[in-house]
């Protein structure tokens, strides 16, 4: 992918994460889950593999904290971790589970 490629996906997958406040997920989750699932979508459709990763560890990791609450906080710190996957020219597995692993850690869990 070119330069100019790079930036014009970087921005579309900014502005999609944009349109996904955390607080979506307390007040209308199912439609969270399908923003989410487009933004899946879309990270498959360009190629980005930490991003797909991440929005797939998410979803995974709503159920328990829906039912447990925190739900809020686990959204924003994926989000995070998921724009943070945008900012690079490119991501190796190992940087994504290092990711995943942050995120992990930053909830209190262990990776």
């Amino acid at each position: 992918m070119n330069h100019d490629q790079n930036l014009f996906v970087q921005a579309e997958m900014h502005a999609l994460l944009d349109e996904l406040p955390a607080e979506l997920i307390v007040r209308h989750p199912v439609q969270f889950l399908m923003h989410l699932d487009h933004v899946r979508q879309k990270a498959t459709q360009h190629h980005l593999t930490a991003l797909h990763d991440l929005s797939c560890a998410l979803e995974a990791a709503l159920q328990p904290a829906i039912t447990n609450g925190g739900a809020t906080t686990v959204v924003r710190f994926y989000l995070e971790a998921m724009r943070s996957t945008l900012d690079c020219e490119e991501i190796s597995p190992a940087m994504t589970e290092a990711l995943m692993a942050n995120v992990a850690l930053r909830l209190g869990g262990q990776p």
